[in-house]
């Protein structure tokens, strides 16, 4: 493996730990919504999401693996590390949930933008935004149940 790629999947793995476990934190915020969240739970849908964008990539474009999935995981770090100051919030200030999952909902928009616009840039098909949407959402009856 070249350092190169050594690099990038370094990064992939720590920036996919980092973003599981402020999304574990996160969802402990949400007790009424996810009662029955474990951090297992959140290992796999974060690093299902490099397996599912990854195989999508394989199966139908078979280029930029590597730089999309650093592009991808990126913005997922970016998410996270948005939620942070939130958290923060949350352990000073009473929140109601309704704002909460507002505010998450409004990280969550930002990174669709963001996932769309880096898409673009590295000239990849627009619908890999749309697969990746579609696997977060896929995750929800999971997530809380």
């Amino acid at each position: 493996m070249t350092t190169k790629l050594t690099y990038q999947w370094s990064y992939i793995i720590i920036a996919t730990m980092i973003s599981t476990i402020v999304l574990f934190y996160y969802t402990k915020e949400l007790p009424e919504l996810i009662a029955n969240d474990r951090l297992s739970k959140e290992i796999t849908m974060c690093s299902g999401q490099l397996v599912w964008q990854g195989g999508i990539i394989l199966l139908f474009i078979k280029r930029k693996i590597h730089t999309y999935l650093c592009h991808m995981i990126t913005v997922s770090l970016l998410g996270s590390l948005a939620l942070i100051p939130l958290l923060l919030l949350y352990k000073v200030t009473l929140i109601d949930l309704e704002v909460k999952i507002f505010l998450f909902l409004l990280v969550v928009s930002i990174m669709i933008i963001e996932h769309a616009r880096r898409v673009k840039k590295l000239q990849l098909p627009s619908y890999l935004t749309v697969t990746w949407m579609l696997y977060r959402i896929a995750w929800l009856p999971i997530l809380l149940y």
